[in-house]
């Protein structure tokens, strides 16, 4: 990958989505070094934005970097992702609560739209396509919610659970019960029961957190 015309900033970023897409699909195994020299070769760069991507992917929660050693591909934990599922859901709950009144009938055409490309990504069984299309989704209702914290706060959450997405690109079809979620979280938004949609946005994530942990008990070690 050619980066030396690139502005500093974009040349760690493209880096660090290089690692993280890389992880995510299963090419760099769970614990496995990530060495700086290796990297720079492979992004055609120098040392100093690989060590900036992988700060980032340190922050992240895709790598740990251990004093003396080095960086490798951080360990999945079955508690962490729980917790962060939960987290997930509270936020996007509140923030289904607060953005309710303000919904349109654009925003309710657009989230029937990706309810029903979910449904049919998840019968064609395209991980990657379903995956994307979920994010989406759940990102229509922060959309014109003017609460940059809670965004802001969403946002990282969410982007500390995409390590997890090597799960449910497997096993895509272990998820089957969650998928009509969003159409019932759509109909709460439609008719306004903003503490309708906040419950089924709260279960919905705790369900698919229960799934992964189900998972990742089956395909240990962790």
């Amino acid at each position: 990958m050619k980066s030396q015309n690139k502005p500093y900033k974009q040349i760690w970023e493209a880096i660090a989505e290089g690692i993280k897409e890389d992880i995510i699909s299963g090419y760099y195994k769970l614990g496995e070094p990530l060495k700086e020299n290796e990297l720079a070769t492979k992004y055609d760069s120098s040392k100093t934005p690989v060590k900036e991507a992988l700060r980032y992917l340190e922050g992240i929660g895709f790598v740990e970097i251990v004093p003396y050693k080095g960086a490798r591909v951080k360990n999945m934990d079955k508690e962490e992702v729980m917790s962060l599922y939960n987290i997930l859901g509270a936020l996007e709950g509140l923030a289904a609560l607060k953005a309710t009144p303000n919904l349109n009938g654009k925003h309710h055409e657009k989230l029937e739209k990706y309810a029903g490309l979910l449904k049919k990504h998840f019968r064609e069984n395209s991980p990657i396509k379903y995956e994307k299309t979920n994010l989406i989704f759940h990102g229509i209702i922060f959309e014109d919610l003017k609460d940059s914290k809670l965004t802001e706060m969403f946002s990282h959450i969410r982007e500390q659970l995409q390590r997890y997405r090597i799960v449910t690109r497997r096993n895509l079809e272990k998820f089957k019960h969650i998928v009509s979620d969003h159409r019932e979280i759509v109909e709460a938004l439609v008719k306004r029961d903003g503490g309708k949609a906040e419950k089924l946005i709260r279960e919905h994530y705790e369900k698919s957190g229960n799934i992964i942990v189900r998972l990742l008990d089956k395909e240990a070690p962790f």
